[in-house]
Protein backbone atom coordinates (compact mmCIF):
# COMPACT_ATOMS: atom_id res chain seq x y z
CA UNK A 1 0.00 0.00 0.00
CA UNK A 2 3.06 2.25 0.41
CA UNK A 3 3.20 2.31 -3.39
CA UNK A 4 -0.37 3.48 -3.75
CA UNK A 5 0.07 6.43 -1.45
CA UNK A 6 3.19 7.68 -3.26
CA UNK A 7 1.36 7.38 -6.55
CA UNK A 8 -1.51 9.43 -5.21
CA UNK A 9 0.88 12.01 -3.84
CA UNK A 10 2.79 12.31 -7.11
CA UNK A 11 -0.24 12.96 -9.26
CA UNK A 12 -1.17 15.87 -7.00
CA UNK A 13 2.16 17.62 -7.40
CA UNK A 14 2.07 20.06 -10.31
CA UNK A 15 3.93 18.88 -13.35
CA UNK A 16 5.82 20.84 -15.95
CA UNK A 17 4.79 19.78 -19.47
CA UNK A 18 3.54 16.50 -18.03
CA UNK A 19 6.93 15.78 -16.45
CA UNK A 20 7.24 14.42 -12.91
CA UNK A 21 10.02 15.90 -10.85
CA UNK A 22 13.03 13.67 -10.16
CA UNK A 23 13.38 14.96 -6.60
CA UNK A 24 10.09 15.16 -4.73
CA UNK A 25 10.16 17.58 -1.78
CA UNK A 26 6.98 16.08 -0.32
CA UNK A 27 8.59 12.63 0.07
CA UNK A 28 8.80 11.44 3.68
CA UNK A 29 11.88 9.32 3.03
CA UNK A 30 14.78 11.59 2.05
CA UNK A 31 18.11 10.12 3.14
CA UNK A 32 19.96 11.32 6.25
CA UNK A 33 23.71 10.67 6.51
CA UNK A 34 24.43 13.33 9.17
CA UNK A 35 25.02 12.27 12.76
CA UNK A 36 21.77 12.59 14.74
CA UNK A 37 22.21 13.10 18.47
CA UNK A 38 19.66 13.61 21.25
CA UNK A 39 19.88 16.65 23.49
CA UNK A 40 20.59 14.36 26.47
CA UNK A 41 23.39 12.55 24.64
CA UNK A 42 24.89 15.91 23.60
CA UNK A 43 25.10 17.01 27.24
CA UNK A 44 26.44 13.62 28.30
CA UNK A 45 29.28 13.94 25.79
CA UNK A 46 30.20 17.61 26.07
CA UNK A 47 28.74 18.81 29.36
CA UNK A 48 26.15 21.50 30.09
CA UNK A 49 27.74 23.85 27.56
CA UNK A 50 26.55 21.65 24.70
CA UNK A 51 28.06 21.84 21.21
CA UNK A 52 31.78 22.75 21.44
CA UNK A 53 33.07 25.81 19.60
CA UNK A 54 34.04 25.15 15.99
CA UNK A 55 32.68 21.61 15.93
CA UNK A 56 34.06 20.40 12.58
CA UNK A 57 31.08 18.39 11.22
CA UNK A 58 27.34 18.92 10.78
CA UNK A 59 25.14 17.57 13.59
CA UNK A 60 21.39 17.12 13.89
CA UNK A 61 20.14 17.58 17.45
CA UNK A 62 16.71 16.32 18.42
CA UNK A 63 14.86 16.98 21.67
CA UNK A 64 14.15 14.04 23.94
CA UNK A 65 12.42 13.90 27.33
CA UNK A 66 15.14 15.90 29.03
CA UNK A 67 15.81 18.30 26.18
CA UNK A 68 15.91 21.95 27.20
CA UNK A 69 13.09 24.04 28.55
CA UNK A 70 10.02 22.52 26.90
CA UNK A 71 7.72 25.19 28.22
CA UNK A 72 9.68 27.99 26.54
CA UNK A 73 9.84 26.00 23.32
CA UNK A 74 6.13 25.22 23.15
CA UNK A 75 5.29 28.90 23.77
CA UNK A 76 7.41 29.92 20.79
CA UNK A 77 5.84 27.18 18.66
CA UNK A 78 2.43 28.60 19.57
CA UNK A 79 3.44 32.21 18.83
CA UNK A 80 4.60 31.25 15.34
CA UNK A 81 1.60 29.33 13.99
CA UNK A 82 0.14 30.67 10.77
CA UNK A 83 -2.78 32.22 12.67
CA UNK A 84 -0.73 33.71 15.51
CA UNK A 85 2.40 35.02 13.80
CA UNK A 86 1.01 38.38 12.59
CA UNK A 87 -0.40 39.21 16.05
CA UNK A 88 3.17 39.48 17.43
CA UNK A 89 3.70 42.62 15.35
CA UNK A 90 2.03 45.99 14.79
CA UNK A 91 -0.92 46.03 12.34
CA UNK A 92 0.22 46.21 8.70
CA UNK A 93 3.77 45.21 9.74
CA UNK A 94 6.00 45.03 6.65
CA UNK A 95 8.68 42.40 6.04
CA UNK A 96 11.68 42.47 3.70
CA UNK A 97 11.88 39.51 1.34
CA UNK A 98 15.01 38.39 -0.47
CA UNK A 99 15.52 36.46 -3.68
CA UNK A 100 16.47 32.79 -3.29
CA UNK A 101 19.38 32.95 -5.72
CA UNK A 102 22.84 32.32 -4.32
CA UNK A 103 23.59 36.00 -3.69
CA UNK A 104 20.07 36.81 -2.40
CA UNK A 105 20.56 39.96 -4.45
CA UNK A 106 16.99 41.26 -4.73
CA UNK A 107 14.74 42.80 -2.06
CA UNK A 108 11.02 43.42 -1.85
CA UNK A 109 8.96 44.82 1.04
CA UNK A 110 5.36 43.68 1.65
CA UNK A 111 2.98 43.37 4.62
CA UNK A 112 3.63 40.15 6.56
CA UNK A 113 0.00 39.04 6.09
CA UNK A 114 0.32 39.44 2.31
CA UNK A 115 3.51 37.38 2.26
CA UNK A 116 1.85 34.57 4.23
CA UNK A 117 -1.07 34.57 1.77
CA UNK A 118 1.31 34.46 -1.21
CA UNK A 119 3.32 31.59 0.27
CA UNK A 120 0.23 29.39 0.67
CA UNK A 121 -1.32 30.41 -2.66
CA UNK A 122 1.82 29.86 -4.77
CA UNK A 123 1.41 27.84 -7.98
CA UNK A 124 -2.36 27.66 -8.02
CA UNK A 125 -2.79 27.08 -4.30
CA UNK A 126 -0.36 24.16 -4.08
CA UNK A 127 1.94 26.29 -1.90
CA UNK A 128 4.89 25.07 -3.93
CA UNK A 129 7.98 26.69 -5.46
CA UNK A 130 9.01 24.80 -8.61
CA UNK A 131 12.60 23.90 -9.61
CA UNK A 132 12.43 25.93 -12.82
CA UNK A 133 11.52 29.20 -11.11
CA UNK A 134 14.36 31.73 -11.11
CA UNK A 135 15.74 32.51 -7.66
CA UNK A 136 15.38 36.25 -8.09
CA UNK A 137 11.68 35.77 -8.83
CA UNK A 138 11.15 33.53 -5.83
CA UNK A 139 10.53 35.71 -2.80
CA UNK A 140 11.45 34.39 0.57
CA UNK A 141 11.30 35.71 4.14
CA UNK A 142 14.62 34.91 5.78
CA UNK A 143 17.69 36.81 6.84
CA UNK A 144 16.17 40.30 6.80
CA UNK A 145 14.78 40.05 10.32
CA UNK A 146 17.10 42.32 12.25
CA UNK A 147 14.80 45.30 12.94
CA UNK A 148 13.80 46.30 16.46
CA UNK A 149 10.41 44.55 16.17
CA UNK A 150 12.08 41.33 15.06
CA UNK A 151 14.73 41.56 17.78
CA UNK A 152 12.06 41.99 20.43
CA UNK A 153 10.05 39.07 19.05
CA UNK A 154 13.12 36.80 18.83
CA UNK A 155 14.00 37.43 22.48
CA UNK A 156 11.33 34.80 23.14
CA UNK A 157 13.26 32.19 21.19
CA UNK A 158 15.30 29.78 23.29
CA UNK A 159 18.88 29.56 22.01
CA UNK A 160 20.51 26.25 21.07
CA UNK A 161 22.70 24.54 23.68
CA UNK A 162 26.18 25.55 22.56
CA UNK A 163 29.27 27.01 24.10
CA UNK A 164 28.81 30.27 22.19
CA UNK A 165 25.04 30.46 22.81
CA UNK A 166 24.95 31.58 26.46
CA UNK A 167 22.78 34.38 27.88
CA UNK A 168 25.97 36.47 28.00
CA UNK A 169 26.57 35.97 24.26
CA UNK A 170 23.00 37.12 23.69
CA UNK A 171 23.40 40.15 25.94
CA UNK A 172 26.61 41.19 24.16
CA UNK A 173 25.01 40.70 20.72
CA UNK A 174 27.47 37.94 19.95
CA UNK A 175 24.78 35.80 18.40
CA UNK A 176 22.52 36.89 15.54
CA UNK A 177 19.06 35.38 15.07
CA UNK A 178 17.19 35.18 11.82
CA UNK A 179 13.56 34.08 11.34
CA UNK A 180 12.26 32.48 8.17
CA UNK A 181 9.04 31.24 6.57
CA UNK A 182 8.83 29.36 3.27
CA UNK A 183 6.63 26.99 1.29
CA UNK A 184 7.23 23.59 -0.37
CA UNK A 185 10.34 23.66 -2.55
CA UNK A 186 11.47 27.14 -1.49
CA UNK A 187 14.94 27.65 -0.07
CA UNK A 188 18.25 29.35 -0.72
CA UNK A 189 20.74 28.17 -3.33
CA UNK A 190 24.25 27.04 -2.25
CA UNK A 191 26.15 29.62 -0.17
CA UNK A 192 28.48 29.72 2.82
CA UNK A 193 29.20 31.77 5.94
CA UNK A 194 30.25 31.31 9.57
CA UNK A 195 28.92 28.54 11.84
CA UNK A 196 25.57 28.31 13.58
CA UNK A 197 22.31 26.43 14.03
CA UNK A 198 18.94 26.28 12.36
CA UNK A 199 15.88 24.95 14.15
CA UNK A 200 12.67 23.93 12.40
CA UNK A 201 9.72 25.32 14.36
CA UNK A 202 6.91 24.23 11.97
CA UNK A 203 7.04 21.95 8.95
CA UNK A 204 10.18 20.17 7.70
CA UNK A 205 13.33 21.42 5.99
CA UNK A 206 15.94 19.47 4.03
CA UNK A 207 19.60 20.48 4.30
CA UNK A 208 22.44 19.58 1.94
CA UNK A 209 26.07 20.43 2.82
CA UNK A 210 29.62 19.98 1.54
CA UNK A 211 32.88 20.68 3.41
CA UNK A 212 34.79 23.85 2.44
CA UNK A 213 37.13 22.06 0.04
CA UNK A 214 34.27 20.52 -2.03
CA UNK A 215 32.65 23.59 -3.55
CA UNK A 216 29.60 22.34 -5.49
CA UNK A 217 28.74 23.49 -9.00
CA UNK A 218 25.36 25.18 -9.27
CA UNK A 219 23.50 27.81 -11.21
CA UNK A 220 23.66 31.11 -9.33
CA UNK A 221 20.36 32.29 -10.77
CA UNK A 222 18.14 29.51 -9.42
CA UNK A 223 16.96 28.49 -5.97
CA UNK A 224 18.18 25.26 -4.36
CA UNK A 225 15.43 23.03 -5.71
CA UNK A 226 16.88 23.52 -9.20
CA UNK A 227 20.12 21.85 -8.04
CA UNK A 228 18.20 19.02 -6.35
CA UNK A 229 16.36 18.41 -9.61
CA UNK A 230 19.24 18.79 -12.07
CA UNK A 231 22.48 17.84 -10.31
CA UNK A 232 21.68 15.81 -7.19
CA UNK A 233 20.09 12.72 -8.86
CA UNK A 234 23.23 11.97 -10.93
CA UNK A 235 25.62 12.08 -7.95
CA UNK A 236 26.95 8.90 -6.41
CA UNK A 237 25.25 7.61 -3.25
CA UNK A 238 27.28 7.30 -0.07
CA UNK A 239 28.67 3.81 0.45
CA UNK A 240 29.15 1.91 3.72
CA UNK A 241 32.72 3.23 3.93
CA UNK A 242 31.52 6.86 3.73
CA UNK A 243 29.00 6.25 6.50
CA UNK A 244 31.62 4.49 8.62
CA UNK A 245 34.04 7.41 8.20
CA UNK A 246 31.32 9.90 9.09
CA UNK A 247 30.66 8.03 12.32
CA UNK A 248 34.38 7.65 13.08
CA UNK A 249 35.00 11.40 12.63
CA UNK A 250 32.63 12.24 15.49
CA UNK A 251 34.16 9.61 17.79
CA UNK A 252 37.67 10.87 17.05
CA UNK A 253 36.63 14.44 17.74
CA UNK A 254 35.11 13.42 21.08
CA UNK A 255 38.25 11.52 22.06
CA UNK A 256 40.60 14.41 21.22
CA UNK A 257 38.22 16.87 22.92
CA UNK A 258 38.28 14.80 26.11
CA UNK A 259 42.07 14.61 26.07
CA UNK A 260 42.53 18.37 26.00
CA UNK A 261 42.50 20.75 28.90
CA UNK A 262 39.87 23.47 28.74
CA UNK A 263 42.44 26.19 28.01
CA UNK A 264 43.74 24.69 24.78
CA UNK A 265 40.49 23.14 23.57
CA UNK A 266 39.61 26.14 21.47
CA UNK A 267 42.99 26.30 19.73
CA UNK A 268 43.17 22.58 19.03
CA UNK A 269 39.67 22.44 17.56
CA UNK A 270 40.68 25.17 15.13
CA UNK A 271 43.72 23.15 14.09
CA UNK A 272 41.66 20.03 13.67
CA UNK A 273 39.34 21.58 11.12
CA UNK A 274 42.51 22.53 9.17
CA UNK A 275 42.73 24.27 5.81
CA UNK A 276 42.07 21.61 3.19
CA UNK A 277 43.08 22.33 -0.39
CA UNK A 278 40.11 23.15 -2.63
CA UNK A 279 39.18 19.98 -4.56
CA UNK A 280 36.21 21.25 -6.52
CA UNK A 281 32.79 19.59 -6.72
CA UNK A 282 32.45 16.13 -5.21
CA UNK A 283 31.16 13.27 -7.35
CA UNK A 284 29.26 12.07 -4.27
CA UNK A 285 25.94 13.17 -2.88
CA UNK A 286 26.21 15.79 -0.12
CA UNK A 287 25.90 15.46 3.64
CA UNK A 288 22.12 15.71 3.98
CA UNK A 289 19.22 15.37 6.39
CA UNK A 290 15.63 16.48 6.85
CA UNK A 291 15.23 18.62 9.96
CA UNK A 292 11.79 17.92 11.39
CA UNK A 293 9.77 20.17 13.66
CA UNK A 294 11.58 20.58 16.99
CA UNK A 295 14.96 19.47 15.60
CA UNK A 296 17.96 21.61 14.73
CA UNK A 297 21.08 21.33 12.62
CA UNK A 298 24.52 22.66 13.45
CA UNK A 299 26.32 23.88 10.30
CA UNK A 300 30.11 24.20 10.65
CA UNK A 301 32.15 27.26 9.70
CA UNK A 302 32.48 27.83 5.92
CA UNK A 303 30.65 24.65 4.90
CA UNK A 304 28.73 25.07 1.64
CA UNK A 305 25.02 24.48 2.19
CA UNK A 306 21.62 24.84 0.59
CA UNK A 307 18.15 24.27 2.03
CA UNK A 308 14.77 23.22 0.68
CA UNK A 309 11.57 23.64 2.68
CA UNK A 310 9.29 20.61 2.50
CA UNK A 311 5.92 21.83 3.74
CA UNK A 312 3.50 24.60 2.80
CA UNK A 313 4.17 26.45 6.04
CA UNK A 314 7.76 25.84 7.11
CA UNK A 315 9.09 28.10 9.87
CA UNK A 316 12.66 28.12 11.17
CA UNK A 317 15.04 30.19 13.28
CA UNK A 318 18.76 30.34 12.50
CA UNK A 319 21.33 31.32 15.14
CA UNK A 320 24.63 32.64 13.79
CA UNK A 321 27.37 32.31 16.41
CA UNK A 322 30.67 34.21 16.73
CA UNK A 323 32.71 31.16 17.80
CA UNK A 324 34.91 31.53 14.67
CA UNK A 325 35.93 35.10 15.54
CA UNK A 326 38.79 34.18 17.85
Amino acid sequence: SGCMSTQAKQTKSPDFNGKKWKWDPTSKSHPCNIRRISHTELLRRYGEGGVPNLYPYPLVIYADDNGGNDNGKSKFVNLTTLDNLPSNFPPNFHVTLTGSDSLSSHRRTVPLTQYLREVLAANGGSGETLPNQLGNETWYLFGETFSEEWAEFLERYELPTCQSCTPLHREQNKIALSFGVGNIGSGVQWHLHGPGFSETIHGRKHWVLYPPEDRPEYDLDYASRHWMENTYPALEDWGDEDLRMEKKNHEEFLRSWNERTASNRRRAVGQMSGEEAERGPSSKKPWECTINRGEMIYFPDQWHHATINLEKYTVFVSSFTTEHEG
